[in-house]
């Protein structure tokens, strides 16, 4: 059972803030990635809307890609797990492999062709990176067995909130069917939870088959988040 974080932030300075305050409590912080196309929203790298002519990247992510040597805040801090709500993966994701995640996330419905699209990723992405995929709560999650199988993704993400891409949304009821039929058919697969993770909402998830909680506003806006991440743990035990 792990707790991790969801960094979801329009700048470096909001991103480093956030690690800053979870720096030492946990192993694993989950950036997520909006394009402003696939979520009506973006985040950090970008500073606008990816637009089919323009990759509008943050001044303070430039240099991530230009030197060899330039790294992620806290990054011996971290595993950073990637969670990439965006639409066109195979344009944006090798500048994205410079901030050295040790997980990506990609989302099913982001995709025509989902297994050989996931195919032809697996490829680009160096071996030692996990891949995932995540599925809305309204998604059947047979569309990924397929790719659970092959072996092209070792760990799934259901969305428990209806909204992406956006923090302190209610809590979808459907992921605990997700969960529960993914469970049943993989009892070995990792399986986590991002959106309207909260102390409440916890216990039902980790009974449907959860073993990782992504939390943002749950867990960051708390008024001691060590004291909240202790919370989740004994929850988790």
């Amino acid at each position: 059972m792990e707790i991790i974080p969801a960094i979801l932030e329009k700048s470096f300075r909001g991103v480093t803030n956030k690690l800053e305050s979870v720096a030492g409590l946990v192993r694993t912080a989950q950036l997520d990635i909006c394009d402003g196309v696939f979520v009506p929203s973006y985040t950090w790298p970008y500073n606008g809307p990816v637009t089919a002519d323009k990759i509008p990247y943050e001044e303070n992510f430039l240099p991530i890609i230009a030197d060899e040597n330039a790294t992620m805040p806290f990054w011996e801090d971290f595993d950073f797990e990637l969670d990439l709500m965006i639409a066109d993966a195979p344009r944006l994701l090798p500048d994205l492999l410079r901030m050295g995640p040790t997980r990506i996330i990609f989302h099913a419905e982001a995709f025509k062709n989902l297994e050989s699209e996931i195919e032809q990723l697996r490829k680009s992405v160096p071996g030692l990176i996990e891949m995932a995929m995540a599925i809305n709560a309204d998604t059947d999650p047979s569309i990924i067995f397929p790719l659970i199988d092959a072996g092209l993704i070792t760990s799934v993400q259901c969305m428990g909130i209806a909204k992406i891409g956006f923090q302190g949304q209610p809590f979808d009821e459907r992921v605990l069917a997700n969960l529960k039929t993914l469970r049943a058919k993989y009892p070995d697969l990792p399986l986590s939870v991002d959106g309207s993770v909260t102390l409440e909402t916890a216990p039902r998830l980790i009974a449907a088959g959860a073993t990782r909680l992504a939390s943002g506003s749950g867990l960051l806006s708390a008024p001691d988040i060590e004291e909240r991440i202790s919370e989740f743990k004994s929850i988790m035990i």
